[in-house]
C-alpha cells in the first residue's frame, strides 16, 4: 500500500510539474515583441548599402493577416480545437457550424474581396467555374501529383540567400523549389524567346529600387499553373512582380501578377515575415509529398483545399 501510495504521488507530483513546465514554456522568458518593435529596430545593410534580405523567415508577425488568400480563424470558420468532434480540425464558426455551410460561406467571402482574387475576363468564366466544380473531384489542378505549384502558391521563401550579383530564393514546402534571381542587370527573355518549361517561370530578373529588391517573372507554361486550388488558372504570357522590401526585423512581400486573362493586375494582398533571431536556424525540414493517386496534392490535402 505504502509503495502504490508513494507511486501515485511520484506520479502525482511528475505531471503538476509537467503541467507547470508547460505553463512556463506558454507564458514564461520574454514576451513576443510587437509588429511596431520588430519594424524599429535595426535594418542590417550589405556592403553595398542594400538592406540584407538573408536570413531564415517565419511568420508570426503580430497582428498581421497576410497572403494571396489572407483570412482570420473566424473567417476562415474555425476557432480552436474541438476535442468532442470527430471532424478534421477544429469547430466551424459559420451558420450553424457545419462544413457544408463553411464551403458556401468562404466562397462568398473570398469572391467579395478584390485581394483575394483576381478578376478574370467573361469570356475565362466558364472554364473558371468549371474548375470551381470539378478540381476537387478530379485532379485537374496541375499542383496535384507532388507538381511545382507555382509562385503565387509558394507564397513567402523559407530562406534568402543576398550575394552581390544575384539572390537566391529558398522553398521549403513539398516539393522543395530553388528561384535563382540575378541582380545583374540582365534584361528579362522576350516573348519571342518564351520555352514554357518552367512553372516558376523560365525568366527571372530582379533590381532595386531604392531600398526594395523588384523581382520580375516571365515565360510561364500554357495551363499548368493556377493560382489557386480553387481553379484559378494562370495564361502563358503572365508577368509576375514581386518587391521585397526589409524593415528592421521585418520583410514584406508584395505582388502583382498581370495576366492577359485579367480585368485588371491582380494586387495580391501583402506577405509579411520576421527573421528567425536564432543565429543557428537552419533551413527547415522539407515536407515529404507521396503521389499515392491523382488525388494526391502537396502538401495537406484539407489544407490545400482552403488555399
Amino acid at each position: 500500500m505504502h509503495i502504490l501510495l508513494r507511486t501515485v504521488f511520484a506520479i502525482g507530483i511528475t505531471v503538476v510539474l509537467a503541467q507547470l513546465a508547460i505553463a512556463q514554456g506558454r507564458q514564461g522568458g520574454p514576451p513576443s515583441p510587437s509588429r511596431d518593435e520588430l519594424l524599429s529596430a535595426p535594418t542590417p545593410r550589405t556592403e553595398q548599402g542594400r538592406p540584407d534580405l538573408s536570413g531564415i523567415w517565419i511568420g508570426g508577425v503580430p497582428g498581421v493577416q497576410e497572403g494571396p488568400y489572407a483570412r482570420s480563424g473566424r473567417a476562415f470558420g474555425f476557432a480552436g480545437a474541438d476535442t468532442d468532434s470527430d471532424e478534421v480540425g477544429s469547430t466551424a464558426q459559420v451558420r450553424d457550424g457545419n462544413f457544408y455551410w463553411l464551403e458556401i460561406d468562404q466562397e462568398i467571402i473570398i469572391k467579395s474581396d478584390r485581394e483575394r482574387m483576381p478578376l478574370y475576363k467573361p469570356e475565362y468564366w466558364e472554364q473558371v467555374r468549371w474548375n470551381e466544380e470539378y478540381a476537387y473531384e478530379r485532379p485537374t489542378d496541375p499542383g496535384f501529383g507532388c507538381q511545382e505549384k507555382g509562385i503565387i502558391k509558394r507564397g513567402f521563401p523559407s530562406e534568402i540567400i543576398q550575394l552581390p550579383n544575384k539572390v537566391v530564393l529558398l522553398y521549403g514546402s513539398a516539393p522543395p523549389a530553388i528561384r535563382q534571381v540575378p541582380t545583374d542587370g540582365r534584361s528579362l527573355n522576350s516573348e519571342d524567346d518564351y520555352e514554357g518549361l518552367n512553372q516558376l517561370g523560365g525568366s527571372t530578373v530582379g533590381r532595386w529600387e531604392g531600398d526594395t529588391l523588384v523581382v520580375e517573372t516571365v515565360d510561364f507554361p500554357d495551363e499548368l499553373v493556377w493560382y489557386s486550388t480553387r481553379g484559378w488558372p494562370m495564361s502563358a504570357a503572365t508577368k509576375i512582380t514581386e518587391r521585397f522590401t526589409r524593415r528592421g526585423d521585418v520583410v514584406t512581400l508584395e505582388t502583382t501578377v498581370d495576366d492577359p486573362a485579367f480585368m485588371t493586375p491582380w494586387e495580391v494582398s501583402p506577405i509579411e515575415r520576421r527573421v528567425n533571431p536564432n543565429p543557428n536556424a537552419l533551413f527547415p525540414l522539407t515536407a515529404v509529398c507521396i503521389d499515392y493517386d491523382g488525388n494526391s496534392v502537396s502538401g495537406d490535402r484539407f489544407g490545400a483545399r482552403f488555399r
